[in-house]
């Protein structure tokens, strides 16, 4: 079990310039350049990017344990927080998680939890598709008020995406849709989508609101 849950976190990117060894691209070949950029890059990310890199992390489970606040153990080595094991590309795209050359993943452990969760993704097929855009979401509401929340989100970055500017947002505020919403515009103001992407943006905010919404049990 271990390594299936450790190979599916370490899943390297779909990015179809990554696998097609005839094309440049900074995550093989650093400084050979990103085409995606300028070409087909629809699928890819629009946070945590940078110029060298706008590829995405293909996992559903690494969204799901980044929202449980999951912690990856390590063989002779100290436990890193799942949020924490991926790397943002910056300058250095090839360099893809924090783990050491030969680690270990010997185990996940999951912290209790003690609300309710779900997770939804967008895929262009029914079956065997990646992630155009996903979320994994805990909420616990008290009389009409958010008392805490986890999000994250596949699809939109080089690493699952904890909204933790969302979820402050909405801690201590009323469970309503407009409050969802507004808490997803505060964590994408961050965002860098490019022309054939930006679609993720709105599609990142009904997502988020139609999941918590349900979470919370709130008529739209």
């Amino acid at each position: 079990m271990p390594a299936t849950v450790g190979g599916n976190l370490l899943q390297r990117t779909r990015c179809r310039y990554f696998q097609d060894v005839s094309k440049p691209c900074n995550k093989r070949s650093p400084g050979s350049g990103c085409p995606a950029i300028a070409g087909v890059h629809r699928d890819l990310g629009i946070l945590g990017t940078s110029e060298h890199c706008v590829a995405t992390n293909p996992s559903d489970m690494a969204v799901a344990l980044a929202a449980l606040d999951a912690t990856v153990q390590v063989h002779d080595s100290a436990p890193i927080q799942l949020v924490d094991l991926h790397a943002l590309p910056g300058d250095t795209p090839q360099v893809e998680t924090v783990l050491p050359p030969g680690a270990l993943v010997t185990a996940v452990a999951l912290p209790p939890l003690g609300m309710p969760s779900r997770y939804r993704k967008v895929r262009d097929r029914a079956s065997y598709a990646f992630a155009v855009a996903s979320i994994a979401a805990a909420l616990d509401v008290v009389d009409g008020t958010v008392r805490d929340v986890r999000i994250a989100w596949g699809g939109v970055a080089p690493k699952p995406w904890r909204a933790y500017e969302a979820e402050r947002a909405l801690r201590g505020g009323p469970a309503t849709d407009q409050a969802f919403r507004v808490a997803a515009d505060r964590e994408l103001a961050a965002a860098r989508p490019l022309p054939g992407n930006a679609f993720k943006l709105p599609l990142v905010r009904n997502l988020t609101a139609a999941v918590l919404g349900e979470l919370a049990e709130v008529d739209r």
